[in-house]
């Protein structure tokens, strides 16, 4: 925001200099990004007063002016259409320097001897308008330095205004922020406008979506005049960044930098039916032509400015072409309204048109100032344009806005800030920001908030007000106090790092990926993980971001293509964050952490002693156990039932009855259409299901006593699992079996059909003694005889 000193000055007497008001504001939280001096181009140029105008005697373009500065006269020639007796223009004497730092001398121009100079706009510097003399008030005393009468000197600030801070994006918000720190008053332009001249010529306003326009104001003028504005709005508009455009138009721009409401002008006669509708598109509206001849797609939240019968203008945005002010416009219907700032954010952000009035819309406008910059636009565009009210005031508010009322406490404020500020204190503060507060007792505040300052939502924004206005500077500086105690991690905080530490033991590369992801990703699976069907969001930045997944194998899946194209033919990834499943009857989808890894190409890197041999469904087994006995998870077995359909085969992990997830190798479909060669494995454990298995670690003394080992070697059918076989032998083999160990599996001669050997190396210990051969013997043979019995065994 660029704001001009000499238009501060309107509202508010400045006791310091600039650099010191900008060192205030920016204490206050307005940070003053640069401070910049403007001065004129040129010296020297006074008010004259044309005396009398003749013709050249020798050029029929040319005329000679006498030109009085109060003390002197002085005989000019001139060229300019506009000169004539008794006005008042700059001039410059001899001696005096112009634009482009050319000194003023006399000269004879077509045999007469000229004086000096009568000055047009862009001999001065001030803009590129060469038609003529430059227009300036005639109550301008003559002889006065000109630059000096029209205040040409200025100081402009370079203000940052935070988001929140949408009532400081006029000159009115800022001047109120001045006044609040001076502890000045603050004063506002006079507004008065005539009634109505015209009763005859009525406008009319309906809006149909109120819930995206609370509030909707216009007034009607008539008897227009489009021409340029006066050098002192356009000169106010150029210092903010403004272009001027033309009277009518400039007036709408110059208010809405004053009190910080955008306005926007519409021809009325090329507004069929005479009448705005507030709506939504119709069906078959597909699209708009804006102001700056771009054709706009609408989408069904477009809020639109509607006459009888179509679209005028993008809401809160931008004007439609069809119905923008001309030079013919004699009638204008000006709109001042209020928009809901996240139907306006949401258009300017999908269109990519960020405007001065989408800026201000989709931060928050004042609701009740929509009616006082009304009447002052109206003011000053039947002033400028010469012009007059045609009808009454158009306002529709259906739904007044309410705001909040708060409550502080002047014990919790001096606690948040460390001050010792008095009720009076904080009253007198906020009285100056004009915040409404009244003291209810010597302890509580009450202040119903202003409708500018639809930031203040809180007791703690109050507190923050306090300390701005009081300043930060004066609040003690102090050390906070309190007994700071160190938590002990949990259980989830261990098991997240002792997972990424052995998965990095072993190779594995630990990824992140988006929790949004596009359709093409969520495709890839088709079973438990992909139903149901993911959450889209509403709003996505893009398309590739247009759901949240739900699981975290095609993020792992996408990752591997994009290193495959870099060829790293030898992957090993995993990833451990949350994945969002929808519920049924929820607005909110669950949120579970899942730890998921993927591996693809050979076992070992290819050496002179070695062989490319591809990994399989066993090193991936066995890089699972190794996972879950470094995570200290008892009792893990596998099951080949119940698989999801995303697997080619595999198994679901358990610890005792308690499912971890599952692990195995991926449908070749799904590497065809990662246009991948080779198998993929992949493993899928829930988080939270491992901390739950998980047993705290616990410290086991080493042996005293030695162990006693026997081998068996049992034939049992092949539809046993070895792990049914492992889980038996530590059941019936209690108390002495503390290890056993799968050495050798072997089917064919001499073992029966349909039957494999499994042969096992058992270790016996007691921790109290020294087992004998004959307490070994006795408690292997009630072992062998379980098997038998339990499993059908039969010892080979």
């Amino acid at each position: 925001m660029r704001l001009s000193l000499n238009w501060l000055t309107d509202f508010v007497d400045l006791s310091l200099s600039p650099q010191a008001l900008a060192d205030r504001l920016t204490m206050a939280g307005l940070e003053v990004e640069a401070v910049e001096a403007v001065t004129p181009e040129f010296s020297g140029v006074v008010v004259g007063k044309v005396l009398k105008v003749e013709r050249h005697p020798q050029a029929d373009r040319l005329q000679v002016a006498e030109v009085t500065t109060g003390s002197l006269t002085y005989r000019v020639v001139c060229g300019a259409p506009n000169v004539a007796a008794g006005f008042l223009y700059p001039f410059a004497p001899p001696g005096a320097i112009l634009s482009g730092g050319h000194r003023l001398k006399a000269a004879k121009l077509r045999g007469v001897l000229s004086e000096g100079m009568l000055l047009a706009e862009d001999e001065l510097g001030l803009s590129a308008d060469h038609a003529g003399l430059m227009e300036i008030s005639q109550d301008l005393a003559v002889g006065r330095d000109f630059a000096e009468a029209l205040g040409l000197a200025d100081v402009v600030l370079e203000v940052a205004i935070t988001a929140n801070r949408s009532d400081c994006l006029s000159v009115l918000g800022l001047a109120r922020e001045v006044a609040a720190l001076l502890d000045a008053p603050l004063r506002h332009p006079e507004v008065n406008v005539a009634a109505a001249a015209a009763p005859g010529l009525q406008g009319r306003v309906t809006i149909l979506d109120p819930v995206h326009c609370p509030r909707y104001a216009a007034r009607l003028m008539t008897g227009l005049t489009v021409a340029p504005s006066p050098f002192w709005m356009r000169r106010r508009l150029q210092l903010a960044g403004l272009r001027a455009i033309n009277n009518l138009v400039d007036v709408t721009n110059y208010v809405l930098l004053e009190f910080g409401q955008p306005l926007h002008a519409f021809d009325f006669q090329r507004l069929r039916g005479g009448e705005i509708v507030v709506r939504l598109p119709k069906s078959g509206e597909g699209s708009f032509t804006t102001l700056d001849g771009v054709e706009r797609d609408l989408n069904p939240e477009t809020l639109l400015i509607c006459d009888a019968q179509g679209p005028v203008a993008l809401a809160g945005v931008m004007g439609g072409l069809d119905s923008e002010v001309t030079a013919s416009t004699t009638q204008v219907l000006l709109e001042s309204a209020y928009f809901n700032p996240r139907t306006i954010r949401r258009t300017a952000k999908r269109l990519g048109l960020s405007t001065e009035a989408s800026y201000r819309f989709e931060r928050g406008v004042d609701p009740d100032g929509v009616i006082h910059a009304l009447e002052r636009a109206t003011q000053l565009m039947c002033e400028v344009g010469r012009g007059q009210v045609a009808a009454k005031r158009l306002d529709e508010y259906p739904a007044p806005i309410q705001h909040p009322r708060l409550n502080l406490r002047v014990s919790r404020a001096n606690q948040v800030l460390g001050t010792d500020l008095s009720p009076e204190q904080m009253l007198h503060l906020l009285r100056r920001l004009h915040l409404p507060a009244l003291a209810l007792d010597g302890e509580n505040l009450v202040l119903q908030v202003p409708p500018f300052r639809g930031d203040l939502e809180r007791e703690v924004d109050l507190i923050e007000e306090i300390a701005r206005l009081a300043g930060y500077d004066a609040i003690p500086v102090t050390l906070p106090r309190g007994v700071v105690a160190t938590p002990r991690p949990g259980p989830e905080v261990r098991l997240l790092a002792a997972a990424r530490q052995l998965l990095e033991g072993l190779g594995f590369f630990e990824v992140i990926t988006y929790a949004f992801q596009p359709d093409r990703l969520g495709s890839l699976l088709t079973a438990d993980e992909a139903a149901p069907a993911a959450l889209r969001l509403a709003n996505p930045l893009s398309e590739e971001q247009a759901m949240m997944r739900t699981s975290l194998l095609p993020g792992l899946l996408d990752t591997l293509r994009r290193n495959t194209l870099k060829q790293a033919l030898d992957v090993r990834l995993f990833e451990i964050s949350k994945v969002f499943l929808p519920r049924a009857g929820e607005d909110l989808p669950q949120e579970e952490h899942r730890l998921t890894g993927l591996m693809y190409g050979a076992r070992e890197d290819a050496a002179w002693n070695t062989t490319r041999d591809p990994v399989n469904f066993f090193d991936l087994k066995g890089l699972v156990e190794t996972l879950l006995e470094g995570l200290l998870i008892p009792e893990v077995t596998f099951t080949p039932d119940g698989l999801p359909e995303y697997l080619r085969y595999g198994a679901r992990v358990f610890s005792g009855s308690r499912e971890l997830g599952v692990l195995g190798e991926l449908r070749p479909d799904i590497a065809e259409r990662l246009d991948l060669e080779g198998d993929i494995f992949g493993f899928n454990l829930k988080f939270a299901a491992l901390c739950q298995a998980a047993i705290p670690p616990r410290f086991t003394p080493l042996p005293r006593y030695p162990a006693v080992y026997r081998d068996i070697a049992l034939v049992l059918a092949e539809s046993v699992p070895a792990a049914r076989v492992t889980e038996a032998l530590y059941s019936y083999g209690r108390p002495w079996l503390v290890e056993a160990v799968l050495f050798d599996v072997y089917s064919g001669d001499p073992v029966p059909a349909g039957k494999r050997s499994l042969a096992f190396r058992l270790s016996y210990r007691d921790p109290e003694r020294t087992l004998t051969d004959d307490l070994v013997n006795s408690h292997h043979q009630a072992l062998v005889a379980a098997l038998e019995k339990d499993l059908g065994a039969e010892l080979r």
